[in-house]
């Protein structure tokens, strides 16, 4: 049988680029074996190829009523995408004759890259099983050819990366790296909608009644990636949902703040509004699932756990680094209240979290019973799981002003 074509490409953010031939004996980077693009490029072709096309037409099939046959496959575009300190990214567009078809294929070529990969494809398929969610890649094949582990699993088309960068003002903003149109800033609106997504994410993969949740993530890895539609017509407020005392408010005042929280405590769709139609968010890797802070789930009541769970994550939510390759950054105070309003939404739908620890409406009363005394004292036992980490010394300066906000959104919640 005729194999199908293969051609290889270099995504940037101003557009695909041919991948230039006299370049092909450099190393891939941030590759400690300092393994060339000639043989990453070879591997992959001899993965997806092999066994008569048998990992690509797996993962073409998975799709309902879907029966390609090796010959219709007619190229295959391979695109190498960022490079990460355990994967070598990729996407594969598969084009058949009646239509085509994206992947990503993560590839590893160290032992501790293949050590994570095997377990990704694990802990991805496990979670996918549990919860029956579309906010993390469905995997579809895994392999280990020519000492490489390669990946095949879903592709978030249209999907990018963000991170905070400067702004020409001397400010900080949220960055979205689209390939193919460039970079853009996103308004404060838009940023917080990210982070309340990204928020409701990671408490719906929560373990309410074991405390494992998905971790390490970081933004600065490019962990998460958003797509924002009618990009030339940016989202904003609606006015007519301004106010005080509304419980579906998009802005609420508070002790002289400002707080930008879409409702958690109404049905899926409500008191959304624009922003959850035109930006959505997915979580493109899964490194870890782990017991919580090494809680015993024999003694500690789900309640205290997922308290701990959202302090970590609302520290969590705000670390990046500029340009997601630069100093440690911290994102502004918005991502505060939208870290608590994506937290809630995610709780308010889960019957497990109703069974063991009552309505979210609840829980928020019992969060708000907590003084800034005992804030502070918790908080700083869950700022100490970073002291190994190169983010601490920023939570270090910061975390003081962060407990403040924290207590102030929830005392001003919805």
């Amino acid at each position: 049988m005729k194999k199908p074509a293969i051609r290889y490409l270099v995504a940037s953010p101003y557009g695909d680029v041919p991948v230039d031939d006299d370049k092909l004996d450099f190393p891939l980077e941030a590759d400690p074996l300092k393994t060339p693009y000639r043989v990453y490029f070879r591997s992959i072709s001899d993965f997806l190829l092999g066994n008569n096309c048998m990992p690509l037409l797996h993962s073409l099939n998975t799709a309902p009523g879907a029966e390609i046959q090796p010959h219709d496959i007619e190229e295959i575009v391979v695109r190498t995408e960022k490079h990460g300190a355990l994967y070598h990214p990729a996407s594969i567009e598969v084009v058949c004759r009646e239509n085509r078809r994206k992947f990503g294929l993560n590839v590893a070529v160290t032992d501790t890259g293949k050590d994570f990969l095997k377990r990704e494809f694990t802990l991805l398929t496990m979670l996918h099983e549990k919860f029956s969610l579309p906010y993390i890649p469905a995997p579809y094949f895994l392999d280990e050819l020519d000492s490489m582990v390669f990946l095949i699993e879903e592709w978030f088309e249209g999907y990018h990366e963000f991170h905070i960068a400067n702004t020409q003002n001397g400010g900080q903003k949220v960055k979205v790296w689209e390939y193919g149109k460039g970079d853009r800033f996103l308004s404060p609106e838009e940023s917080a909608e990210i982070y309340r997504q990204a928020s409701r994410i990671l408490t719906l993969y929560y373990d309410v009644k074991n405390f494992r949740l998905i971790y390490p993530w970081h933004h600065a890895a490019g962990d998460f990636v958003v797509r924002i539609e009618d990009q030339n017509n940016s989202p904003s407020p609606n006015p007519s949902h301004q106010g005080r005392g509304n419980k579906r408010d998009v802005f609420r005042q508070g002790k002289g703040h400002s707080f930008l929280i879409p409702s958690p405590l109404v049905g899926e769709g409500e008191g959304e509004g624009y922003f959850q139609d035109k930006i959505d968010v997915r979580l493109t890797t899964v490194r870890g699932y782990e017991l919580f802070l090494n809680i015993d789930e024999d003694t500690v009541h789900p309640a205290l756990a997922l308290f701990y769970f959202l302090l970590h994550l609302s520290i969590q939510m705000r670390l990046d680094k500029l340009d997601g390759v630069g100093d440690t950054a911290w994102a502004d105070d918005g991502c505060v209240d939208a870290t608590l309003a994506g937290f809630f939404h995610g709780l308010d739908s889960r019957k497990d979290f109703r069974e063991c620890c009552g309505s979210a409406a609840e829980f928020l009363n019992l969060l708000r019973s907590f003084g800034r005394d005992d804030l502070k004292t918790t908080f700083r036992a869950v700022a100490a799981q970073f002291e190994r980490t190169k983010d601490f010394p920023v939570i270090e300066k910061y975390l003081e002003d962060h407990i403040g906000r924290f207590f102030l959104t929830l005392q001003n919640f919805p």
